[in-house]
């Protein structure tokens, strides 16, 4: 049969498309793993060159390359980054200095993005504390590009977003902030951690050509003015917001950042808010400390949050989101496109369960988003959802990403397991990572899956080196969900 290839553009789109494509979606035939379920009328033989612009950061030419699907991934407990196929054979293995700091991608250009968790950053005491270090390597391992950012005033953690548009890259970042300057902005006394320093979020643009930080955004700006109702603010932050048994330094945990370049937004998941954040990127570094300017007109106010309207003082409207992961836009050309997926933890002691779920954000042709003072932040409800059996439950990391089939790569961080599941929940294809010994229960923040035609895999030679296997380390010196 004649195999076609297609070049999709994938920046992502600002309007949904019809969710009806799914039945008619394209899909590889996918060699068994552990489980797999062929949806009626069995697979149809095509290969489609796209590149994933929300995780991968762009897209390239249509040039020779691998002609399967790849799984790139990192393991908490490991120093190695690993390519793989989908039937688990090792493609391809980057060696590096330290653990990861947690993500990792592969950009168009052949590049290896990730992040590093030093051993002597500064803020490093707590559970799903990392990183410190952002750097890209070559094919072959080499470091071409490194930047610390690990200081007090700033250390860079969780994730990391190649943008397409210029090259720079995002980061999730922490600074400190003292007890006189949590009190004087309102925070109450009850609330502040025995430590007697708050880390709060901000996010950083650094320019790789220069290593400068060109464009920040601060959750320090932007918070409701003393004795004020949050309710009146939706567009702010409350400081005495503090998540259910969450009394620690690390206030708002933030744990994945992406960026729209269509709207030009940044998108931000606060877990400890139990909400996702869209920001306006059109700002300067001024506008974006302050509450006018860029595109919007609102500074680097929040445009857009979902998840927890508690947060934004509404109770009495229903919690969406819980300790979520890895909100990212789904890339146009692929169905769903423009809306927003998401990997929804749950929680052990309100909803102790994990669920996938895809929003259609309301939104004006201008790229802003309406807020109803009656209802909130919309959508009520997701336009679909995963929901497997309530055994399911993924309390950390992990993540969600929409193929090009219209299925959906799911990773269930804890457990180092990625599955395929299909529109209707069914799974067509399941892994775990898996030791040297046998062992399993390898934490993995997010793999992330490349399809046929990637550029960043143009006129690469990968050949199966055999089953991956991922040297052993004792359960008593890994990643767990306890210690992360």
């Amino acid at each position: 049969m004649t195999q076609t290839r297609r070049l999709h553009i994938c920046l992502p789109s600002i309007r949904g498309t019809n969710r009806a494509a799914r039945s008619n979606s394209l899909k590889d035939p996918l060699p068994r793993v552990e489980e797999r379920t062929v949806p009626k009328g069995g697979w149809r033989p095509t290969i489609v060159a796209l590149a994933l612009a929300a995780v991968a950061g762009g897209c390239g030419e249509s040039l020779a390359s691998y002609p399967n699907p790849v799984i790139l991934f990192s393991p908490i407990a490991s120093t190695s980054v690993y390519l793989m196929s989908l039937d688990g054979q090792q493609l391809h293995e980057w060696k590096t200095d330290d653990p990861p700091g947690y993500s990792v991608y592969l950009l168009p250009n052949g590049n290896l993005l990730r992040a590093n968790s030093l051993a002597d950053r500064p803020l490093s005491a707590l559970q799903g504390s990392n990183g410190g270090r952002v750097e890209m390597l070559d094919w072959d391992g080499k470091v071409i590009w490194r930047f610390d950012y690990a200081t007090t005033a700033g250390q860079q953690h969780h994730d990391v977003y190649w943008m397409p548009t210029n090259g720079h890259v995002l980061m999730v970042a922490w600074e400190t902030r003292a007890v006189a300057e949590a009190l004087a902005a309102g925070r109450l006394a009850e609330t502040i951690p025995s430590d007697g320093v708050l880390w709060v979020d901000k996010v950083v643009e650094v320019d790789p050509a220069t290593s400068q930080v060109v464009w920040e955004w601060r959750i320090w700006d932007h918070l409701i003015p003393p004795g004020s109702a949050p309710s009146d603010h939706p567009g702010l932050i409350d400081p005495n917001y503090v998540s259910p048994g969450a009394y620690s330094v690390d206030w708002t945990h933030a744990n994945a950042v992406a960026y729209n370049a269509a709207l030009d937004q940044v998108m931000l998941s606060v877990r400890n808010f139990s909400e996702f954040w869209v920001i306006d990127h059109s700002t300067t570094i001024p506008e974006a400390a302050g509450h006018t300017g860029g595109r919007l007109g609102h500074g680097g106010d929040i445009v857009y949050r979902w998840g927890n309207p508690r947060a934004y003082g509404r109770p009495d409207l229903p919690q969406q989101l819980y300790g979520q992961h890895n909100p990212n836009w789904i890339p146009s050309g692929l169905s769903g496109a423009g809306h927003i997926l998401v990997f929804n933890n749950g929680d052990a002691n309100a909803r102790p369960y994990s669920t996938v779920v895809e929003l259609e954000t309301p939104m004006g042709g201008d790229g802003s988003y309406p807020y109803d003072p009656a209802a909130g932040y919309g959508p009520s409800a997701p336009v679909w959802q995963y929901s497997p059996p309530t055994t399911f439950f993924a309390s950390i990391i992990s993540g969600a990403q929409r193929l090009a089939s219209g299925n959906t790569l799911v990773t269930d961080g804890p457990a180092g397991r990625f599955f395929e599941v299909t529109p209707d929940g069914q799974t067509a294809w399941s892994y775990v990572v898996t030791d040297t010994a046998g062992g399993q229960g390898y934490l993995v923040f997010r793999a992330v899956r490349y399809e046929p035609g990637y550029a960043g895999l143009a006129g690469r030679v990968l050949t199966p080196s055999g089953l991956l296997k991922v040297p052993a380390v004792p359960p008593q010196a890994r990643a767990t969900t306890k210690l992360y």
